[in-house]
């Protein structure tokens, strides 16, 4: 039988995301057995970029007219396309140049690469552009739900992402709560599936891995503004990573200006 197909390929970003599937050394030998990786720049020295392709995973925003070309290029050749990381699948902090004034973004702009050419419609994650089949979120993604990801989809079965928030993996590590502590943690309005790391380790959760589907935001804002939170600030912390979901999310509601 033919070898699937699969590209690995990167926007706009870190590429964080590429690595967390280099990191998976073990697995990733596996699926190179049972796989024809066509293009994966970290790893390959020559990569197909016209090939079609079974699946192909895509990190990174996209924020240039040439991260635009290349995605519809790459949604007309694969059967499958996968939103890998944070930046791919909700925008994440490329996609706060959208909300920021000209003052504000030229304190962040990173001059190196003024030269990219912006896309009218400003950045924006993968499904803006074009149709996403799956969807894994993080910065980065976790390792063993993106060798889940793979092996599902060479197995042919539907991958389901996490649902429960992130405060159910805090609850099952038995971790003490940060907004006991005076602390703006996202965990309760955001999607799981990163066994809470960032709370276990004492950090608060920034929303990495996007809205939870029934997010409570009346709650949420007046449960930290009797903390002696301001609505505002709180607001600043959601939109770090979640800027364009928790912008359409407050749409209408009293939370939108604040």
């Amino acid at each position: 039988m033919t070898k699937p197909r699969v590209g690995f390929y990167g926007l706009t970003g870190c590429a964080g995301c590429l690595l967390s599937v280099i990191f998976n050394e073990e697995e990733l030998l596996d699926i190179i057995g049972a796989v024809d990786i066509v293009a994966f720049p970290f790893i390959k020295g020559e990569n197909d970029n016209e090939c079609e392709l079974d699946i192909a995973f895509v990190e990174g925003t996209v924020v240039s007219n040439e991260d635009e070309e290349m995605i519809l290029k790459i949604r007309k050749r694969a059967k499958v396309v996968v939103s890998l990381g944070a930046c791919a699948c909700i925008g994440c902090i490329p996609s706060e140049k959208m909300f920021l004034t000209k003052e504000e973004f030229d304190r962040l702009d990173y001059k190196k690469v003024s030269r990219i050419s912006d896309c009218p419609l400003g950045p924006r994650p993968l499904h803006k552009v074009i149709s996403v089949n799956v969807s894994i979120p993080g910065c980065p993604p976790d390792r063993d739900e993106i060798k889940t990801c793979i092996k599902d989809l060479l197995l042919g079965k539907t991958f389901r992402n996490y649902t429960d928030p992130v405060c159910m993996e805090c609850k099952l590590n038995e971790n003490g709560c940060l907004l006991d502590e005076g602390e703006i943690c996202l965990g309760p309005i955001t999607t799981g599936g990163c066994d809470a790391i960032c709370p276990t380790k004492g950090l608060k959760c920034y929303g990495c891995r996007g809205l939870t589907n029934d997010v409570n935001f009346d709650e949420y804002f007046t449960l930290l503004e009797s903390k002696g939170k301001s609505a505002r600030e709180v607001k600043q912390i959601m939109e770090t990573f979640m800027s364009i979901e928790i912008r359409e999310a407050l749409k209408g509601t009293k939370w939108e200006n604040a």
